[in-house]
């Protein structure tokens, strides 16, 4: 089978930091979490928010897949998130084409910080502030050559071999020509190339990867450094063409661009090598990450439905015991004269010197001649001195050293016995059932769970401001924000469309988008006017009803009276306002999945849990159940209130889609409230 390729090479670092330092430059570090040995920094950019994750010792990308977020912080982490958030990213770079990143970052107090990361040697993670002081760091280590340690100067490892960027001719001859080991080890260990891109600078020359370098003509050592140029200029200035290479159904690696040593494998291309990474690694952290986790549970309820087989089993026993020995003492008392009868006859004549074999051969004689007594007899067993007998086909055992009372009394406690060991079984039973029961409900709570990682769906452009779809069908968006009430106006606000603005200060800009020019209907604009209102300050203030008007786009300015300032995300308004009076202050949240098809070219479809919020009539239009809130001074806090959102969701799901609302993260729910305080009620 192909070898599999888990790690990035420094050309893959080289590649994948370009695309990191274009999308992520300025961006603000929001968190930080760490999930086994991934570590997860989520980071709001201009182009809204996304997760960056890093294997400790394998890569760095871009992820859009929906990681499991744990509840509980390391105490590295809660150091990390204290130094890290709310830092900004000036940029991310690749240091001496090692498998080393430098994610510079923001700092009030003077010079830029780093944060390192280091892909060998297990990973490290590293901040350092502006004097490369050791702030805080995953693993602290001592080396031949420098310490990575607390309050201790960093120093980067010492390259390894030859300059890979400016290596010439000559030079690269004379490295081949020193050496008798292999080529593909020269290049690898001296020039710091992997073993992969070695191997393709063979392929590419011709030349068998296991030759010795001292052997190779001069000529040879020609091609050979005209395939290593190639090479190298294929990865400093050639196109990205990100694929993950397929061998057998199997996804083996993921490379940025072509390699001959694949050229004949089957191949999925990306739009980035970003993309590609990231479903190509996604697949083994979703191995890593999420296991069967109700394997465990079904051993369990396996064990348990065992046991109570084998307690079923035992109860039957024992009522047949105890019946048996009911009616066995019954049977005795039923025959007593006769019986006692039979044993004076036994006992008499032991006493008068016969042997047990010598009665039991009278007494076979006695029945086979049918004397009144012996028809119970069946045989006596000497070694126990034991009486076997038999009533109505009820074999009996007596003992001989006994009276027939004392052996009655001994037969019904055996079945005394029984049933006190059938009461103590039956609560056995109920409470393996009741093991079995909670194991069950266990599993079917485990079930929420998909055990593969989902890949996000891209946002619209309009999801990183507030939005929602009126119930006629018209688009309409709101700042989140001063910031983005600008970018609103700036951006999104067109000739077609009407702006809403409650009569206060502390109010998004809401816009009804009108591309087609349509007439906008009254339901629209009056569910623009609810949704302007429950996003402004009359939420948090807690007032039931505020006034909003609407005007035309020429009507919305950023050009203040002359002499007077407008501060961020404030407009001058000018000409006749139109009012909607009395505007209640209730929104409605609705849940939306989200169909996506499954990663890899799966077979399948799966769902993505969106969060959806604005008036009543917009929001039943587009979801089977949603929820109503109202602001209130004694109600929930947002954090409070997402909890109880998604939990209402869950309960109120088909079982097929609980798992998918599961994925909802309390953040995705917080996003779309109010601020401020909030009663919530189901909607009859």
């Amino acid at each position: 089978m192909t070898k599999k390729y888990k790690t990035f090479s420094n050309f893959d670092v080289y590649t994948i930091v370009k695309e990191l330092d274009a999308n992520l430059s300025q961006g603000k570090i929001l968190n930080v979490y760490e999930i086994e040995d991934l570590l997860i920094l989520k980071i709001n950019t201009t182009q809204g928010r996304r997760n960056l994750i890093i294997k400790n010792d394998s890569r760095i990308n871009l992820t859009d897949f929906d990681y499991p977020i744990p509840n509980y912080p390391s105490q590295y982490i809660m150091s990390l998130r204290k130094m890290l958030k709310n830092r900004r990213i000036i940029s991310i770079s690749q240091h001496s084409l090692d498998r080393i990143i430098i994610i510079e970052l923001s700092n009030i107090d003077g010079g830029s910080w780093k944060f390192i990361i280091e892909l060998f040697n297990k990973g490290n993670f590293l901040l350092l502030d502006d004097q490369n002081i050791l702030k805080v760091g995953k693993r602290y280590r001592k080396f031949k050559d420098r310490d990575i340690l607390p309050g201790k100067e960093y120093k980067f490892p010492p390259s390894r071999g030859e300059d890979f960027l400016t290596i010439n001719q000559e030079e690269f001859t004379q490295l081949i020509r020193d050496s008798d080991s292999e080529i593909v080890r020269i290049l690898a260990r001296n020039i710091n190339i992997s073993g992969l891109y070695s191997e393709e600078i063979c392929f590419r020359a011709g030349i068998k990867k296991d030759s010795p370098g001292n052997n190779l003509a001069n000529s040879e050592i020609d091609i050979l450094f005209k395939s290593f140029k190639n090479v190298r200029n294929q990865l400093l200035f050639g196109n990205i063409n990100a694929h993950i290479v397929i061998d057998d159904k199997k996804e083996i690696a993921v490379l940025p661009f072509e390699l001959h040593v694949f050229q004949k494998y089957q191949k999925r291309y990306f739009n980035s090598f970003n993309e590609a990474v990231d479903e190509y690694f996604s697949r083994f952290d979703s191995e890593m990450i999420i296991t069967p986790q109700d394997l465990q549970i079904n051993e369990q309820i396996k064990a348990n439905e065992k046991i109570l087989k084998n307690q079923l089993e035992y109860l039957e026993e024992l009522k047949v015991k105890k019946n048996n020995y009911y009616k066995q003492g019954d049977l005795i008392y039923e025959h007593f004269k006769s019986l006692e009868n039979l044993l004076e006859v036994i006992l008499s004549a032991k006493s008068k010197g016969y042997s047990w074999s010598q009665i039991n051969e009278k007494l076979e004689q006695a029945k086979l001649n049918k004397i009144e007594g012996s028809k119970f007899f069946n045989k006596i067993i000497p070694p126990t001195q034991q009486l076997l007998i038999n009533i109505n086909d009820n074999e009996l055992y007596l003992d001989l050293k006994k009276s027939l009372g004392e052996n009655a009394n001994l037969i019904y406690s055996k079945g005394k016995k029984a049933d006190k060991k059938i009461k103590g079984t039956i609560p056995a039973i109920e409470k393996t059932r009741a093991k079995i029961d909670q194991l069950t409900t266990q599993k079917e709570s485990i079930e929420l769970n998909i055990n593969y990682l989902i890949k996000k769906p891209k946002k619209k452009w309009y999801e990183k401001f507030r939005w929602f779809e009126s119930s006629d069908g018209f688009l309409v968006i709101a700042g989140r924000d001063a910031t983005s009430n600008e970018i609103v106006f700036k951006k999104y606000l067109e000739s077609n469309d009407l702006a809403f603005h409650t009569i206060f200060p502390g109010s998004p800009l809401t816009v009804i988008k009108n591309q087609e020019n349509k007439i906008i209907p009254k339901t629209t604009i009056q569910e623009a006017a609810i949704f302007t209102a429950c996003f402004s300050k009359a939420w948090k203030e807690t007032w039931g009803v505020v006034d909003v008007f609407f005007v035309n786009p020429s009507q919305v300015s950023k050009s203040p009276p002359s002499g007077e300032f407008l501060p961020k995300g404030s407009f001058m308004i000018t000409g006749k306002k139109n009012f909607i009076r009395n505007v209640k202050t209730e929104l409605a949240v609705g849940l939306d999945l989200v169909k996506i098809e499954r990663a890899r070219q799966e077979n399948g479809e799966d769902f993505y849990p969106k969060i959806i919020s604005g008036p009543n009539t917009a929001i039943e239009a587009h979801t089977d159940k949603n929820l109503i809130l109202k602001p209130s001074k004694t109600g929930l806090t947002s954090g409070k209130l997402a909890k109880q959102i998604k939990k209402y969701f869950i309960e109120n799901a088909g079982k097929e889609n609980k798992k998918y609302i599961n994925l909802l993260s309390l953040d995705d729910i917080i996003i779309n409230l109010p601020t401020g305080q909030s009663v919530l009620r189901s909607k009859t």
